[in-house]
Formats: C-alpha cells, structure tokens, sequence
C-alpha cells in the first residue's frame, strides 16, 4: 500500500512539472507565431517583398531580399527558431524524467523566456555587442544544463 502512495505522489509531482513546462513552452510558442508578423511589418513599411505576388496592391513596391531591416528581423526569428525548439524539448523531457521539480522547471524556462526576449530585442534594436551574445550564452547554457542534468539523472 505504501509503495501505491510513493507511486502516486510522483505522478502529481511529475504532472506539475509538466505543467510548468507546457506554460512556459506555450510562452515561447507565441513568440516565435507572433515574429513573422514583426518581419512583415517591417517589410509593408518599407515596401520590399520576397515574391512579385506580394507587390500587387503595394505602389512602390519592390521585390528584394537584402533589405538590412527586414534581414536584421528575418534571421532574429531564426535565431529564435535555433534555440526554443530544442528547449521546449528538453524542457519536456526534463519534466519528465525527473531531473528536476517544477519549481526547477519554472526557474530554468523563466531565465531562458528572459535571455530570448532580450536577444530579441537587443537584435532588432541593433544593440551593439556583447549584449547580444550574452543573452544567446544564457539560453545556451539553460540548454545545456537541461541536457546534462537529464543524462546524469537517467545514467
């Protein structure tokens, strides 16, 4: 009967896990939706298109695929794209194995939530280096703590 009890206490612990997990990747899922609209703007204002089928209805508009500002906005979104869809999954597969609880889980996706709307910001706004790299590096080391903590927890 004990071993029952242990049994259901983990689930519960596991499920707020999941939970905390699954907000905070909802979080950085909205984000990354919400970043092509950030570059179209970009692109409307300034009236440079990807495709001649854009330009119909644009006066003025033109195709081309070097325009610094829309650039600048198109590779933060990949950059974005780079980094949070290895951390949801290693989020999830942190909550879980165990690695760590929700509140570990909560604290990690909070730092790396963080790190990525600064790079976001700090890349659009052309923030000179290292404000940049600093952020990626804190995303990065969320990643990499995730994935280490998961392998010696399951070793």
């Amino acid at each position: 009967r004990s071993r029952c009890n242990q049994r259901r206490v983990r689930v519960m612990e596991l499920t707020a896990e999941i939970e905390a997990a699954a907000w905070w990747s909802a979080v950085l899922l909205l984000k990354l939706a919400t970043f092509g609209m950030i570059t179209g703007q970009a692109r409307f204002q300034r009236k440079v298109f990807a495709n001649e089928e854009d330009i119909v209805g644009h006066e003025g508009g033109q195709v081309k695929t070097t325009d610094v500002v829309v650039e600048r906005r198109r590779r933060a979104h990949l950059n974005d794209m780079e980094n949070i869809i290895p951390f949801i999954g290693l989020i999830f597969i942190y909550a879980i194995s165990g690695a760590g609880n929700a509140g570990c889980v909560t604290l990690v996706s909070q730092i790396f939530t963080a790190a990525r709307v600064i790079h976001t910001v700090v890349y659009i706004g052309a923030i000179r280096q290292p404000c940049r790299a600093l952020a990626w590096i804190v995303g990065l080391i969320c990643n990499v703590y995730l994935g280490v903590k998961v392998l010696v927890h399951m070793y």
